[in-house]
């Protein structure tokens, strides 16, 4: 052999070094990508997998002799549902799988949440490769997500009383709105002022004010039903959106909420203070624009009910848009329930 063809020889194959520090390199790239604390999956153009990390493994509790036998992606994705995996029903889970199926066939990078069993939340991602193939990633952003929601409930609550803020009320009482318009459920919109109150506040100091305001609201959230949306809207006054609730049954809950308000007992200074609350009631009908009217008119038997002398209900009638007083002339607001409803257990309990 001359020496034009030693040196040819030589550029077919790489010396056994160099073949033995790619290899090392290899392992250590594997070796790092196994250890990260994120789950990755690699598949093939034909979406046959190809490298699953252990983290993936952990989090979809799939054996070693599953991960290492290059099954399809549905196969290993499958596998979390016989390994209960997943937190959710099976028929979710297919929804979800399908999503993934469709991300990684157009190679769409949108982010995909599903929530395990163990309470972790995953975030699906997929990266297209230059050789058609997919990298697949999912991150435990589980503590993002209990953060953001977190954040969401402080968004929606009333800081001083637990109860909805304003937005999250109407957006709550939005979502009963389109119940009725599309099956025709009953629904039912009570309105509460604090009688008043202006003078509680300018006797007795802002502290007892706000004491006020959390005992009505205490009364609200204890003695609503379970199915009931409650919500302050501002100031001294509050909602509540009473689903599956007739005209009658609406007015004897606000009958009866009203007289557990003027039973609370709050003092100041050694003095108790009376706390009476006048409660406008109005259910929704056919005609109803929507939730703004429901509660105008409340607002109009609420008025109604402050202007024949507070402590009391009103209802604004479902089709004549007469104003009905839940107290007779004569008659003290506790005796209105009777009259006001036949079925006040099975509205409020």
């Amino acid at each position: 052999m001359n020496r034009g063809q030693d040196m040819r020889a030589s550029t077919v194959a790489d010396p056994p070094s160099a073949t033995a520090d790619a290899a090392a390199q290899f392992a250590a790239l594997r070796a790092i990508v196994d250890n990260l604390d994120y789950g990755i999956v690699v598949v093939d153009a034909q979406r046959r997998v190809q490298f699953v990390n252990r983290a993936f493994r952990s989090f979809w509790r799939v054996p070693d002799d599953v991960a290492d036998s290059r099954p399809t992606f549905i196969k290993l994705m499958y596998h979390g549902r016989g390994a209960a995996a997943y937190a959710v029903p099976q028929h979710q889970l297919g929804d979800y799988v399908t999503k993934q199926l469709e991300l990684i066939r157009t190679g769409g990078e949108r982010p995909l949440d599903i929530r395990l069993s163990s309470g972790e939340v995953i975030r699906f991602r997929c990266k297209t490769l230059a050789d058609g193939g997919r990298i697949l990633t999912y991150g435990n952003v589980s503590d993002l997500i209990r953060e953001a929601e977190s954040l969401e409930r402080l968004a929606a609550v009333d800081a001083m009383t637990g109860l909805n803020n304003r937005r999250s009320f109407l957006l709550l009482a939005e979502t009963e709105w389109t119940r009725f318009r599309r099956y025709g459920r009953p629904m039912a919109m009570l309105m509460f002022d604090i009688d008043h109150f202006k003078v509680v506040n300018d006797t007795y100091g802002h502290d007892v004010g706000d004491e006020v305001i959390r005992a009505v609201a205490d009364v609200l959230r204890h003695h609503k039903r379970g199915s009931d949306i409650a919500g302050r809207l501002g100031g001294e006054e509050f909602a509540l959106v009473l689903p599956e609730a007739t005209f009658d049954s609406a007015v004897a809950a606000g009958e009866r909420l009203r007289q557990l308000v003027a039973d609370c007992v709050i003092t100041a200074a050694g003095t108790r203070i009376a706390v009476t609350v006048s409660v406008g009631a109005s259910i929704c009908h056919a005609g109803a624009a929507g939730v703004d009217e429901l509660i105008k008119q409340a607002d109009v038997a609420l008025y109604e009910a402050k202007r024949s002398g507070r402590n009391r209900v009103c209802g604004y009638a479902p089709v004549t848009g007469e104003r009905t007083n839940a107290a007779p002339d004569g008659a003290p607001a506790s005796e209105s329930a009777s009259a006001a409803s036949k079925d006040l257990a099975s509205t409020l309990r």
